[in-house]
């Protein structure tokens, strides 16, 4: 499993305070937290109004990462020349979040997708919205697929995000989620699948028990990618507890390695 931290996004209010202030220490304690829990990657996004802005908080972002971490960087922006910025300034491989099949983002983001070493998060959002069942999430991730290994990617440098969506709004999402991830993972064994799984909750409360369902449910089914907050206790138990029973962890090796570490609570 890979497990993306997600805690330094300025659409935390915390963090977007930070970002406005230059305040690295706020910014490092989120850096310490996520490493010391387990993330495999820290996902930066230093979104601001104005795009000079964005532009100027990614790569201070970047820096001051690195020089805190050997952990490698997920570049989350929706601006082009903001993703570019933070990939030419990541010094390990990063993962780039996101492309579309969106026309205009497509055209945008496949040059720099090319122009640099980097895993891709390919998310099934098309210039006519969001994908209605696991038959249209299956076909989407087929055109991204195509698209991305076209631009010279390999299969294990994809990450299909299957878009996980509100089942307050749409209550059989999640079902089609689930069985879109295991037709993807069926059809293209080497690609990794999934993303940030916290929309399934969105609206209702106590989120986080529908957030660990809806994780548990996912790594049953395959996905090995989870833009998670590592420093929820109960959230990286029961991942590792879901590893075990999928057959993901082999021998357990993840999860006694956890218990030994304190970190099944």
């Amino acid at each position: 499993m890979i497990i993306i931290g997600e805690k330094i996004n300025a659409t935390r209010k915390a963090v977007a305070a930070a970002l406005a202030e230059r305040d690295a220490r706020h910014i490092i304690q989120l850096i310490d937290e996520q490493v010391a829990a387990g993330a495999d990657y820290l996902d930066v996004n230093g979104g601001a109004p104005r795009r000079e802005e964005e532009l100027k908080n990614m790569q201070w972002l970047v820096e001051l990462v690195q020089e805190h971490t050997d952990v490698p960087l997920c570049i989350d922006s929706a601006d082009a020349d903001a993703a570019e910025v933070g990939l030419a300034a990541a010094a390990r491989k990063p993962i780039l979040n996101s492309i579309s099949l969106e026309r205009e983002r497509l055209e945008r983001f496949l040059p720099i997708v090319r122009r640099h070493e980097c895993m891709v998060v390919a998310l099934c959002i098309g210039d006519d919205g969001m994908p209605t069942s696991a038959a249209d999430r299956l076909a989407r991730a087929e055109k991204l697929i195509a698209e991305l290994t076209g631009a010279g990617k390999q299969m294990d440098e994809i990450i299909v995000d299957p878009c996980f969506m509100p089942v307050s709004a749409q209550p059989d999402s999640a079902r089609a989620v689930c069985e879109a991830i295991t037709e993807i993972r069926r059809r293209f064994p080497g690609v990794h699948v999934g993303g940030g799984l916290s929309n399934v909750s969105f609206g209702l409360p106590r989120r986080k028990f529908v957030n660990m369902a809806m994780l548990a449910w996912g790594v049953c089914c395959g996905m090995d990618v989870a833009i998670i907050d590592p420093c929820t206790p109960a959230l990286m138990a029961l991942l590792r507890a879901s590893e075990v029973i999928s057959g993901a962890d082999e021998w357990c090796a993840n999860y006694v390695a956890a218990f030994r570490e304190g970190k099944l609570q």
